[in-house]
């Protein structure tokens, strides 16, 4: 299985995230969740038995998008106010910005994620680059639920991650000094007040930051302390030094 895994050749982070996701669908309690899971992994499994780099990328894809969506659900008063904030439900960032991450992201870093979902994204993360702490900041409590049996099946230290259930505007960030987002919010009026408030506190902060944001909404808000490293039209990354 390592030998397999080792001749991917997407990209030297590949390896990392394809056992980590095949850890996730092969462990018994996220099974029990979510039993679908088994067909995905298997034809990831069977894609990587025939070394065909294509037929890889798409089942590996498939398990990371079913993986990424597990336990979207919003109580009503969550829900509410996800509508008030023009927010967006679960979406899948992609492998992209996992396989550039790691050159921004050192032992003693704090990751926070705004929006995180299920936190899929940060605890692969974790798994490619060992941090001292990911902050996990989202509206679902549900999704923070299975955000903790997948840290849990993924075997990362309880005080790795630290899991916060609020609205991303009420949650200070100041710690972090890598942020990820994924569009949490139309940039309308509600959404426009999340970031509004994101660069707020970005802004002021005195100390270096990277930022990767994706579909990007926020480069209007930041002040000239932040310049772009990357783009491609999918991820934008900033940074201040």
């Amino acid at each position: 299985m390592d030998d397999i895994l080792d001749n991917i050749c997407l990209s030297k982070q590949s390896p990392v995230i394809t056992k980590s996701l095949l850890d996730l669908a092969a462990n018994t309690a996220v099974q029990k969740e979510f039993p679908g899971l088994d067909r995905y992994a298997k034809n990831l499994m069977g894609a990587l038995q025939t070394g065909d780099i294509t037929l890889t990328e798409t089942a590996l894809l498939s398990l990371y998008t079913q993986l990424h969506g597990a336990g979207s659900r919003y109580s009503p008063c969550e829900r509410e106010q996800l509508s008030k904030r023009k927010g967006y439900a679960c979406y899948p960032g992609g492998l992209s910005p996992l396989m550039k991450a790691p050159q921004f992201i050192r032992h003693d870093s704090v990751v926070a994620d705004l929006g995180a979902g299920n936190g899929l994204q940060g605890l692969l993360l974790q798994r490619i680059c060992t941090h001292r702490k990911t902050i996990q900041v989202e509206l679902s409590s549900e999704l923070i639920r299975v955000g903790r049996i997948f840290q849990h099946a993924l075997g990362i230290d309880a005080d790795r991650v630290e899991w916060i259930h609020d609205d991303i505007v009420h949650v200070s960030i100041e710690e972090a000094d890598f942020i990820y987002l994924y569009l949490p919010a139309k940039p309308l009026d509600g959404g426009k007040e999340v970031y509004e408030a994101i660069a707020r506190k970005l802004n002021r902060t005195g100390k270096p930051l990277v930022i990767f944001s994706i579909a990007d909404c926020l480069a209007g808000f930041l002040g000239r302390q932040f310049s772009v490293v990357y783009t491609d039209g999918h991820l934008t990354c900033f940074v201040k030094k």
